[in-house]
Protein backbone atom coordinates (compact mmCIF):
# COMPACT_ATOMS: atom_id res chain seq x y z
CA UNK A 1 0.00 0.00 0.00
CA UNK A 2 3.34 2.55 1.02
CA UNK A 3 4.18 1.93 -2.90
CA UNK A 4 1.16 3.53 -4.49
CA UNK A 5 1.09 6.12 -2.07
CA UNK A 6 4.47 7.08 -2.64
CA UNK A 7 4.10 7.22 -6.00
CA UNK A 8 1.70 9.12 -6.29
CA UNK A 9 3.12 11.53 -4.01
CA UNK A 10 6.24 11.55 -6.24
CA UNK A 11 4.27 12.55 -8.91
CA UNK A 12 2.66 15.54 -6.96
CA UNK A 13 6.11 16.72 -5.87
CA UNK A 14 6.78 16.91 -9.85
CA UNK A 15 3.82 18.59 -10.06
CA UNK A 16 4.45 21.70 -7.59
CA UNK A 17 8.41 22.03 -8.36
CA UNK A 18 7.91 21.78 -12.53
CA UNK A 19 5.00 24.92 -12.02
CA UNK A 20 7.16 27.09 -9.68
CA UNK A 21 10.02 26.30 -11.71
CA UNK A 22 8.04 27.68 -14.26
CA UNK A 23 7.52 30.59 -12.61
CA UNK A 24 10.68 31.47 -11.71
CA UNK A 25 12.06 31.45 -15.26
CA UNK A 26 9.15 33.69 -16.28
CA UNK A 27 9.29 35.99 -13.83
CA UNK A 28 11.11 39.53 -14.63
CA UNK A 29 13.25 40.55 -11.92
CA UNK A 30 11.47 44.21 -11.68
CA UNK A 31 8.47 41.79 -11.21
CA UNK A 32 10.44 39.62 -8.39
CA UNK A 33 10.89 42.96 -6.35
CA UNK A 34 7.74 44.39 -6.49
CA UNK A 35 4.95 44.14 -4.17
CA UNK A 36 1.33 42.91 -5.29
CA UNK A 37 -1.26 42.05 -3.26
CA UNK A 38 0.54 43.76 -0.36
CA UNK A 39 3.73 41.97 -0.28
CA UNK A 40 6.59 41.44 -2.54
CA UNK A 41 6.78 38.64 -5.14
CA UNK A 42 9.29 37.64 -3.74
CA UNK A 43 8.24 37.17 -0.62
CA UNK A 44 5.09 34.95 -1.68
CA UNK A 45 7.90 32.47 -3.14
CA UNK A 46 9.93 32.46 0.24
CA UNK A 47 7.10 32.20 2.52
CA UNK A 48 6.40 28.39 -0.15
CA UNK A 49 10.22 27.80 0.26
CA UNK A 50 10.09 27.77 4.27
CA UNK A 51 7.47 26.08 4.17
CA UNK A 52 8.61 23.05 1.90
CA UNK A 53 11.71 23.48 3.85
CA UNK A 54 10.07 23.05 7.59
CA UNK A 55 8.48 20.10 6.24
CA UNK A 56 11.69 18.16 5.40
CA UNK A 57 13.60 16.34 7.88
CA UNK A 58 16.96 17.43 8.65
CA UNK A 59 18.74 21.02 9.22
CA UNK A 60 16.81 23.70 7.85
CA UNK A 61 17.87 25.77 5.01
CA UNK A 62 19.93 28.91 5.82
CA UNK A 63 17.99 31.90 5.45
CA UNK A 64 19.62 34.02 2.45
CA UNK A 65 20.51 37.39 3.31
CA UNK A 66 17.63 39.23 4.06
CA UNK A 67 14.96 36.10 4.10
CA UNK A 68 13.68 35.57 7.86
CA UNK A 69 10.98 33.09 9.23
CA UNK A 70 9.05 36.08 10.16
CA UNK A 71 9.37 37.48 6.76
CA UNK A 72 8.00 34.10 5.67
CA UNK A 73 5.41 33.67 8.06
CA UNK A 74 3.96 37.74 6.75
CA UNK A 75 4.75 39.13 10.31
CA UNK A 76 7.32 41.97 8.58
CA UNK A 77 7.85 42.42 5.27
CA UNK A 78 11.17 41.02 2.86
CA UNK A 79 14.05 43.08 2.55
CA UNK A 80 15.77 42.29 -0.77
CA UNK A 81 16.31 38.58 -1.52
CA UNK A 82 17.65 37.29 -4.83
CA UNK A 83 15.86 35.34 -7.34
CA UNK A 84 18.79 33.57 -8.28
CA UNK A 85 19.48 32.77 -4.78
CA UNK A 86 15.76 31.33 -4.28
CA UNK A 87 16.04 29.41 -7.33
CA UNK A 88 19.32 27.97 -6.04
CA UNK A 89 17.80 26.90 -2.82
CA UNK A 90 14.02 25.68 -4.33
CA UNK A 91 16.25 23.09 -6.47
CA UNK A 92 18.10 21.66 -3.67
CA UNK A 93 14.81 20.92 -1.67
CA UNK A 94 13.73 19.14 -5.13
CA UNK A 95 15.86 15.78 -3.85
CA UNK A 96 15.20 16.53 -0.24
CA UNK A 97 11.70 15.98 -0.97
CA UNK A 98 12.01 12.95 -2.99
CA UNK A 99 13.93 11.86 -0.27
CA UNK A 100 11.38 12.52 2.20
CA UNK A 101 8.81 11.09 0.21
CA UNK A 102 10.86 7.87 -0.50
CA UNK A 103 11.33 7.13 3.27
CA UNK A 104 7.53 7.10 4.06
CA UNK A 105 6.56 3.78 4.86
CA UNK A 106 2.94 1.93 6.04
CA UNK A 107 4.33 2.72 9.46
CA UNK A 108 4.96 6.10 9.55
CA UNK A 109 2.81 7.78 6.56
CA UNK A 110 0.30 8.27 8.98
CA UNK A 111 2.56 9.73 11.98
CA UNK A 112 2.30 13.49 12.44
CA UNK A 113 4.97 15.15 11.05
CA UNK A 114 7.63 16.63 13.88
CA UNK A 115 9.29 19.26 11.50
CA UNK A 116 5.96 21.27 10.73
CA UNK A 117 4.68 20.67 14.30
CA UNK A 118 7.77 22.24 15.73
CA UNK A 119 7.54 25.33 12.96
CA UNK A 120 3.70 26.13 13.26
CA UNK A 121 2.64 23.88 15.32
CA UNK A 122 0.22 22.30 13.47
CA UNK A 123 -0.33 18.44 13.23
CA UNK A 124 -0.04 16.97 9.82
CA UNK A 125 0.32 13.10 8.84
CA UNK A 126 3.67 12.91 6.65
CA UNK A 127 1.43 12.13 3.92
CA UNK A 128 -0.69 15.19 4.33
CA UNK A 129 2.03 17.26 4.33
CA UNK A 130 3.51 16.17 0.75
CA UNK A 131 -0.50 17.24 -0.03
CA UNK A 132 -0.82 19.94 1.71
CA UNK A 133 2.76 21.40 0.11
CA UNK A 134 1.26 20.69 -2.86
CA UNK A 135 -2.28 22.61 -2.72
CA UNK A 136 -0.02 25.66 -0.64
CA UNK A 137 2.08 25.66 -3.65
CA UNK A 138 -0.77 26.22 -6.15
CA UNK A 139 -2.45 28.53 -3.96
CA UNK A 140 0.46 31.43 -4.35
CA UNK A 141 0.82 29.70 -7.85
CA UNK A 142 -2.39 32.08 -8.34
CA UNK A 143 -0.89 35.29 -6.78
CA UNK A 144 2.57 34.60 -8.98
CA UNK A 145 0.20 34.35 -12.37
CA UNK A 146 -1.76 37.03 -11.27
CA UNK A 147 1.00 39.15 -11.52
CA UNK A 148 2.34 38.11 -14.77
CA UNK A 149 -0.70 39.07 -16.12
CA UNK A 150 -1.18 42.02 -14.69
CA UNK A 151 2.13 42.95 -16.52
CA UNK A 152 0.44 41.23 -20.25
CA UNK A 153 2.89 38.60 -19.58
CA UNK A 154 1.73 35.10 -20.06
CA UNK A 155 0.50 33.16 -16.97
CA UNK A 156 1.72 29.67 -15.63
CA UNK A 157 -2.13 28.00 -16.21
Amino acid sequence: MALAITDSLLKIVDDYFGVLDQFLKACPEDLWAETFANWPISQYFWHVLWINDRVLPGPNLVNPAGATDDAALFKNKLTAVSKAEVAKLWAAQKPQTVAFVNSLTEANQNQRNENIFQAIGVEWGNVYSVIKLHSHAFYHLGTFDAALRSRGLPGIY
